[in-house]
């Protein structure tokens, strides 16, 4: 019988992406409060290496909610993604995330703070090209765009998977006549 080896540190990069993978998934479907040890077996590693890299479940989820940042930071810097885009992205990671992003609202980490100041600044400029455009209306603010994506995760935190995505997009539908031109 063939066993393990121990790859040392060349491995750690490799098994904390694959931790933050196997947590948004384990998270999505059991919510924040699902078993650690399903994250360490998702993502084939032990348990130890998993306390290695995140010793506190919130600081597993923070990693998770980090990685989502990221992109939509990335996606923001593109000139030519729009706001919807950035909709778009962050609607795929609330379906995906909706339990992470309630944990912290449930927790209120002072750490939330410093994400909702860079998903503002992500979101800023396009706020603004939508309401140039003519798609958003001039009254509405980056802040409305934060409620509303912070209703729609407080919306799908509770509902099945399968559902998210449909449930998702009636919400945006509902929010846009309410935040777009009249």
């Amino acid at each position: 019988m063939a066993t393990k080896s121990n790859r040392g540190p060349k491995a750690a990069a490799e098994n904390r992406a694959a931790l933050v993978a196997a947590a948004r998934d384990v998270f999505a479907e059991q919510g924040v409060d699902g078993p650690i040890s399903a994250v360490a077996r998702r993502a084939g590693v032990g348990q130890a290496s998993l306390y290695r890299h995140f010793p506190s479940r919130q600081e597993l989820a923070f990693a998770v909610f980090e990685e989502n940042l990221v992109a939509i930071e990335r996606l923001a810097a593109d000139p030519g993604a729009s706001l919807r885009d950035l909709t778009d992205l962050i609607t795929l990671q609330i379906e995906g995330s909706a339990a992470v992003i309630t944990y912290f609202a449930r927790e209120g980490d002072p750490l939330m703070r410093g994400f909702e100041d860079r998903m503002a600044a992500a979101l800023s400029p396009k706020v603004d090209a939508a309401r140039s455009s003519g798609t958003l209306a001039d009254a509405t603010t980056v802040a409305d765009v934060l409620m509303a994506v912070g209703m729609l995760a407080a919306l799908v935190a509770r509902v099945p998977a399968e559902r998210r995505h449909a449930r998702v997009e009636d919400a945006w539908a509902l929010l846009m006549r309410g935040l777009g031109p009249a």
